[in-house]
């Protein structure tokens, strides 16, 4: 598939902290002429630094960065209302209905799975470009179907505990579980929040309280 021809090239701009998928993705777009890579970043700061300095279309941000980066909601809210011409597109490891969701809710126009063919990234710029929005055909139903996964009363007593500073093997010593089950039950909320890694839970601790209250 090629991308579209518009008048003039699509500018883009990439975020992620991982070199060899920055490297990867920006060769591969470079195979695609109406599109101009205008710049990449390893993190949030010197992203922001690039936007300021060169007009943007379309900027394709990693979902989860580095600890001291903002989580993926909170950047994409920052940078539509920074740039609310620019066209935001997600792309991330970890693929579920409330990630994708809660990514579009923030203002994103699309989101791709890394575990996707790379010409889905393209798929995702026209469809941005065109007015639209992009979800993996995989998730449309999942979007569709509404509300997020329920956390169960346990799950939710692990999200808390966790965000109170407790380790797996502290929760599980208070509640007499087995670290097989406390860690089983962690990654079953992490699943249903859309949460990737620890970081990511204390970096987004308002919006993970605001869903689990939502849940209880």
């Amino acid at each position: 598939m090629t991308a579209r021809t518009y008048i003039g090239s699509v500018r883009v701009a990439l975020l992620d902290d991982h070199a060899l998928v920055l490297k990867g993705l920006v060769a591969h777009l470079k195979t695609y002429p109406s599109l101009s890579i205008v710049g990449s970043s390893p993190n949030s700061q010197h992203f922001r630094g690039l936007l300021a300095s060169m007009p943007v279309d379309v900027a394709l941000i990693d979902y989860s960065l580095a600890s001291d980066d903002p989580d993926g909601v909170t950047l994409v809210r920052s940078l539509r209302a920074a740039y609310p011409r620019m066209k935001v597109i997600v792309v991330s490891a970890y693929a579920d209905g409330p990630l994708v969701r809660r990514i579009l809710a923030a203002g994103a126009h699309g989101f791709v799975a890394k575990s996707q063919d790379p010409d889905e990234i393209i798929r995702a710029i026209d469809a941005a470009m065109t007015g639209r929005h992009y979800v993996p055909p995989a998730l449309e139903r999942v979007m569709e179907n509404g509300k997020d996964p329920k956390l169960s009363p346990k799950e939710t007593e692990v999200i808390r505990c966790l965000l109170d500073g407790l380790t797996v093997t502290q929760i599980a010593s208070k509640f007499g579980r087995s670290l097989k089950t406390i860690s089983a039950q962690k990654s079953s909320a992490f699943r249903k929040l859309g949460v990737e890694s620890d970081n990511q839970l204390y970096n987004m601790r308002e919006h993970v309280l605001a869903s689990v209250r939502e849940h209880e």
